[in-house]
């Protein structure tokens, strides 16, 4: 290999990494935006998250599931070694469409 191989190859590895790079921070700022708009908005069934995502997992025959409330912000996710899915207490308790969408898709991945 020589030198103008290598210093292609080094380009173009820096300029993929660069390019994304800001494709990931474009869409977390979007992603950040949409969830900032919903959690201003009631949903119309006045249910928190931690209610719609006991009615999907009973839905899904998946009573062995526990939901639980933790401290933080956006730190929701699900552990399937101890078949828990933690909430974080905005998420938990608040009725916005943003908390049910959160909710909905940490049950998804115990779902799958």
């Amino acid at each position: 290999m020589n030198y103008i191989t290598l210093q292609y190859e080094s380009f173009l590895t820096w300029g993929l990494f660069i390019v994304g790079f800001i494709v990931v921070l474009w869409a977390q700022g979007r992603i950040n935006n949409a969830y900032r708009r919903y959690r201003k908005k009631t949903n119309q069934l006045h249910i928190s998250g931690v209610e719609v995502a006991r009615k999907i997992l009973d839905a899904n025959n998946l009573e062995n599931i526990y939901v639980v409330e933790v401290k933080g912000e956006l730190s929701d996710h699900y552990d399937p070694r101890s078949k828990v899915i933690r909430l974080s207490s905005s998420v938990y308790s608040d009725r916005s469409i943003a908390a049910l969408g959160v909710a909905a898709h940490e049950v998804g991945h115990a779902i799958q």
